[in-house]
């Protein structure tokens, strides 16, 4: 109401082209201030200059009907400054008010291109493919899904908060594979790339802020999850082991999981633990083939967003060892040098036999399946060149790859975390669906042994997971007279279970019909209950439904 009456009075006094209107003879605001009634507004276009006039033959005096309760105290005379703006305006945010024209470290990129460190000349996409952009301090950094750029000169295309292109167009490489480094732009919400200036860019993405000191002190980023193996309980004991670890945020990059497994995922975003990252462009590739991207957008995207991020799969565990360090973030709160960029773990690989269950049946069930509980048959640890995981400093790193950075802007390449510190609890489940040497590289680090993980987080981690599942799964059902008491609420439709029951009783009556002695004798097909329950006596709600 309050805006329909600024926008009259603001039209008014612009001569604008619009008649404005009121019911009840109201012609100036203090009119409207006064009445007790309902007013109604009339805005009508018209090509000539408008002038108040009444719509209705009833006053201002006239009996108010006892329904109406409308009131108009609240109405003012001024919009509220965050909403002066039209539709072509864009709101001033100071963080965004910066040009930059160079890329911090391009020398140290140049020297890498040189050197053709990072170039894979991987997939066959004929375009960019973009899939995020992420802007700091000194420049915007795009992330891409193609894997056969590099080296490519290319431009940034900038857009505004209404994805109106900006033009201010700043020359670039695609470097390291997958990335673009693009020079700031002021007012600029929206990036996209091309190969020349003529052509028209693909769609543009939202640049997400990274400016202000870092939210988090340690997340976690989950390689991307396909398959056809359940998740919803590898995806729980992941998160809630990590968050028992000190974590506090995960970015979830996804290919494909079942319906069941999303309502889980679905539910995480809901409380704001973690981000989904969907994985897909228009380009082929096996499912597997996302790894790489997703380790580079990791990278990026938690740059200036948390101190220390780790990178693993669905089946990893980062296990700490040490009575002087209980959890992860308990080992990192006791690392100062600013050289320690990459802490560099061993694996230590568990034997998993089974798939992991597709549905939580109930609470013994869930307690038998959970993985920690039901794989307890570890391997030697490995070396620390056998499929290490790293938990890294973001920013400090120049390019990273699955298992260990490739280049560095400042520090120590490689930190080797010693295995009476930490190691990398891995899961490798004995069907081989992708990769058929893992088996093999797995079994070549025998003996094993059964090593169940420490008490404490036994407990912590079933009664977080058995909470969590239990919110998300654990539905409470209703009687089927419930359910149609419901159904009948919402115009006087039926619920599927009482259609079925009906649809029993006739059938149970047409029988009786055929052959009356049916439900006298001891034999009978039928209980007391329900030859009682045959022929209930309508009511005059179903009559007038059947009439109808």
């Amino acid at each position: 109401m309050y805006l329909l009456l600024r926008l009259a009075f603001l039209l008014l006094s612009a001569s604008a082209a619009v008649q404005i209107s009121y019911s009840n003879r109201l012609k100036t605001l203090e009119d409207v201030y006064n009445y007790r009634a309902e007013v109604k507004i009339n805005v009508i276009l018209n090509e000539t200059e408008p002038e108040p006039t009444p719509t209705s033959s009833s006053s201002s005096s006239s009996t108010i009907p006892p329904h109406v309760q409308f009131h108009n105290s609240h109405l003012n005379t001024e919009e509220d400054p965050d909403f002066t703006y039209n539709s072509s305006d864009c709101p001033e945010e100071e963080w965004n008010n910066v040009r930059t024209d160079s890329i911090p470290m391009a020398e140290r990129h140049k020297l890498w291109t040189e050197r053709n460190i990072g170039n894979m000349s991987y997939l066959y996409h004929e375009t960019f493919s973009l899939l995020a952009a992420f802007v700091y301090k000194d420049q915007i950094i795009v992330t891409m899904t193609s894997e056969n750029q590099f080296n490519k000169t290319v431009y940034c295309r900038y857009y505004d908060c209404r994805r109106k292109e900006i033009s201010d167009q700043f020359e670039a490489l695609v470097y390291p594979e997958s990335t673009v480094f693009c020079a700031r732009r002021p007012g600029a919400k929206y990036i996209s790339i091309s190969e020349t200036l003529e052509e028209k860019p693909e769609y543009s993405v939202p640049i997400v802020p990274r400016i202000e000191k870092p939210p988090h002190y340690f997340t976690v980023c989950m390689a991307t999850l396909y398959g056809d193996e359940p998740k919803f309980l590898q995806i729980v004991d992941f998160i809630e082991y990590y968050k028992l670890q000190g974590a506090t945020f995960f970015h979830i990059y996804l290919r494909n999981v079942t319906d069941y497994d999303r309502v889980l995922l679905d539910d995480y975003v809901r409380t704001g633990d973690i981000e989904i990252v969907k994985m897909h462009d228009h380009h082929w590739r096996d499912d597997f083939m996302w790894h790489h991207v997703q380790i580079n957008d990791c990278h990026h995207r938690n740059k200036y967003f948390s101190k220390w991020t780790a990178l693993i799969d669905v089946d990893e565990r980062i296990e700490m060892k040490s009575e002087s360090y209980k959890t992860v973030t308990s080992f990192l709160d006791t690392i100062h040098d600013p050289n320690i960029v990459n802490l560099h773990f061993k694996i230590q690989w568990v034997i998993k036999d089974f798939d992991t269950p597709a549905r939580y049946e109930n609470d013994g069930q869930l307690i038998d399946e959970m993985i920690f509980h039901k794989y307890q048959n570890t391997s030697r640890i490995g070396s620390f060149w056998t499929q290490p995981k790293c938990i890294i400093r973001p920013e400090k790193i120049g390019m990273m790859t699955i298992h260990a950075p490739l280049a560095i802007y400042s520090g120590i390449r490689r930190s080797l975390v010693d295995d009476k510190i930490g190691v990398v609890r891995h899961y490798r489940n004995v069907e081989q669906r992708v990769f058929k040497g893992a088996y093999a590289k797995m079994m070549a680090h025998a003996p094993f042994n059964i090593t169940p993980i420490d008490t404490w987080l036994d407990r912590k981690l079933t009664d977080s997971i058995l909470n969590r599942v239990k919110w998300v799964y654990d539905v409470p059902d209703v009687t089927c007279d419930q359910k149609q008491a419901i159904y009948r609420h919402h115009g006087r439709i039926n619920a599927s279970c009482w259609v079925e029951e009906q649809e029993r009783l006739a059938m149970l009556n047409n029988t009786l019909l055929l052959d009356p002695d049916l439900g006298s004798t001891s034999d009978s097909l039928f209980t007391e209950e329900e030859l009682a329950s045959i022929k209930p006596q309508p009511t005059s709600e179903t009559n007038n439904d059947n009439q109808k």
